[in-house]
């Protein structure tokens, strides 16, 4: 069984991984928002909020694209957990 588990992470994250290939390895917060079709303030949330890693470069945010495909990966797993979890 968890063979089976991580065959599908590894083919999801390869997935992500394709989705986002076009994109440069260190990203801005302006190919975050394109990447993502969120806007600006969202962008911003996620970042100083903690949820999406990234790293400054003197006052430049960078995102590198792993940070990207590791928060897409872990947000598809929590909105399914989320999903199937039982209702109060």
């Amino acid at each position: 069984m968890m063979d089976y588990i991580s065959s599908v992470t590894n083919n999801d994250r390869t997935a992500t991984a394709t989705m986002f290939e076009h994109y440069p390895d260190l990203l801005t917060p302006e190919d975050l928002q394109k990447a993502l079709g969120i806007g600006r303030s969202t962008v911003y949330r996620l970042l100083n909020g903690g949820q999406l890693k990234h790293m400054r470069i003197g006052k430049t945010i960078k995102i590198p694209k792993r940070f990207l495909i590791d928060f897409v990966m872990e947000s598809c797993y929590n909105d399914s957990v989320a999903e199937d979890s039982p209702q109060s």
